[in-house]
């Protein structure tokens, strides 16, 4: 049975009382922020303290939003599909410097014969784009992957900061199938993030579509709106799916493994993930119980690759390679040593290596905002504000 925190209708969980500066943003983010419903969870030093949830997961049916509510994290899915990807130097001998047409002889065309997979994954690979793909063919892979072949770099590879926002993740689930012989989707079930007990699912059965939270776009969301202009970068990026707000309810997208972003969770598995990826780099090397990564690939995917304004969205980022890194953009506290990343709208996952943190947020109204947003900034807030009382 939920236990009901406070006399307010969207508070169910539970939460440390140290944290309880967390429950009281949570609870005003639905008063003040124009929240439909959302959850926030929180790991300290391998415990939970924080697991919140509240409101409705469907506005039209008045459904409440449930412990096990699956919501769509939008882009922070691109940190799991890095993960997955770094995940493959321990478990396969993948090397992050070697050619990804190593991996896959194909991608050699074009002038991409000398693109590392670092250089990939730390978005500096000059592919943001897939010119080959028609509209309308998101759900074919074969169409994107052989697009992603024959497309030439915009520019030099490894000269200029871009945020692959929609190639990224077929970038890695080609990478993954090559080396494991697994979508994507299946290797995080079966082999990275299942046998932890945590759910992060790319390509939903439908007895899980059943726990999706239905998304609600905010008018005037700056990224939506820069995708409808026809002569953006991120237009032509997004050509085979637009309008992309209008499929994400849909079962078919549900269904679909898409690594930059249709990535469903609870804030619970996100958070708990990024604490085990915080605490393996708190505690002695080689002590850690549970490896995701070993140390010293975390330690070389979170030095930063650029710190600069990148090309397709014209903002200020920093990268690592594989995720982002504490930025303007991404305000994660006050450590910059935080790794892990955004999604459209608000949905936030990281890891705080110094506080020993894993923090995630997520909820189905998708706000007009172009950076961490007042939702999951002031529970940030709220989350270092808790830590400097308990000490």
């Amino acid at each position: 049975m939920n236990r009901i925190l406070s006399d307010a209708p969207t508070s169910y969980g539970t939460c440390d009382p140290d944290f309880a500066g967390v429950r009281r943003a949570f609870e005003n983010n639905f008063i003040m922020g124009d929240e439909i419903g959302a959850a926030v969870s929180v790991y300290h030093a391998g415990r939970k303290v924080v697991d919140l949830w509240g409101g409705l997961r469907n506005q039209a049916e008045q459904l409440p939003w449930q412990e096990d509510t699956l919501v769509c994290f939008m882009s922070t899915t691109k940190a799991i599909a890095s993960l997955a990807v770094l995940s493959l130097v321990d478990r396969y001998g993948l090397d992050l410097d070697k050619p990804m047409a190593h991996y896959w002889p194909a991608f050699a065309q074009a002038g991409k014969a000398g693109i590392s997979v670092r250089c990939v994954l730390s978005q500096l690979a000059g592919l943001p784009v897939i010119d080959a793909a028609p509209a309308g063919s998101f759900y074919d892979q074969d169409v994107l992957e052989q697009g992603l072949e024959v497309q030439a770099p915009l520019w030099e590879p490894g000269t200029t900061p871009c945020y692959h926002s929609f190639t990224h993740g077929p970038l890695c689930q080609k990478l993954v199938s090559l080396v494991t012989g697994k979508s994507l989707g299946r290797y995080l079930r079966e082999d990275l993030l299942g046998p932890l007990g945590i759910e992060f699912l790319i390509g939903l059965t439908d007895e899980e579509i059943t726990r999706c939270a239905d998304l609600v776009f905010s008018d005037g969301i700056p990224t939506l709106m820069q995708m409808r202009q026809p002569d953006s970068l991120l237009h032509r990026a997004w050509r085979p799916v637009q309008p992309i707000n209008e499929v994400m309810n849909q079962a078919e997208f549900r269904r679909n493994e898409f690594g930059s972003g249709s990535g469903h969770s609870t804030a619970r598995d996100v958070a708990k993930l990024f604490g085990l990826l915080a605490s393996a780099l708190c505690q002695p090397a080689g002590t850690n119980a549970v490896e995701l990564l070993s140390r010293p690939v975390l330690e070389d995917a979170i030095t930063e690759q650029w710190d600069d304004v990148e090309k397709i969205t014209h903002r200020h980022f920093r990268y690592g390679t594989g995720f982002m890194l504490n930025n303007a953009y991404f305000t994660t506290g006050p450590n910059q040593r935080t790794f892990g990343h955004p999604g459209l709208g608000g949905a936030i996952g990281f890891a705080d290596p110094v506080a020993n943190i894993g923090f995630a947020y997520a909820g189905n109204r998708i706000h007009a905002i172009d950076s961490t947003g007042p939702c999951a900034g002031a529970l940030i807030e709220a989350v270092y504000n808790s830590l400097t009382h308990k000490a």
